[in-house]
């Protein structure tokens, strides 16, 4: 974890699969106040490894040349 708190996140620990969806689907949220610290350059690396679909997300070669 970058700052504490994941950005896929259910406070209700007894619904795993509402947890599972947000994640199939990138339902996914930097939360306030626990990302306010966190650069945007580290957030636009994070969103372009967690895109859904495949064509659209980083490769190896890519996140190398990120500046983050």
């Amino acid at each position: 974890r970058i700052c504490g708190c994941p950005p896929f996140y259910n406070e209700n620990d007894d619904l795993l699969e509402d947890l599972l969806d947000q994640i199939l689907w990138t339902e996914y949220d930097f939360d306030l106040p626990y990302w306010d610290d966190i650069s945007d350059s580290a957030k636009d690396f994070m969103q372009h490894l967690m895109q859904k679909h495949s064509g659209k997300r980083f490769t190896c070669e890519q996140a190398l040349q990120h500046p983050w």
